[in-house]
């Protein structure tokens, strides 16, 4: 399977995720920061599952090239 690889790490990925959530929601106190993230995975959008939206792809990148 071509990607078994990347079906592994984002596994490993939502187990993070889910620990994290996780962790903040047992803290008192949340810095804005971690708040936020708290809200965007937690929230209604988030409920329905993990989507892939590729970042646009741009012919003019110049990533260290």
């Amino acid at each position: 399977m071509a990607y078994g690889h990347a079906e592994r790490n984002l596994a490993l990925i939502r187990q993070l995720e889910a620990e994290t959530r996780k962790l903040l929601g047992s803290l008192n106190h949340l810095n804005p920061e971690e708040s936020a993230w708290l809200q965007e995975v937690t929230g209604p959008r988030s409920q329905a599952g993990h989507q892939y939206r590729p970042e646009p792809v741009s012919s003019s990148s110049s990533r260290g090239r």
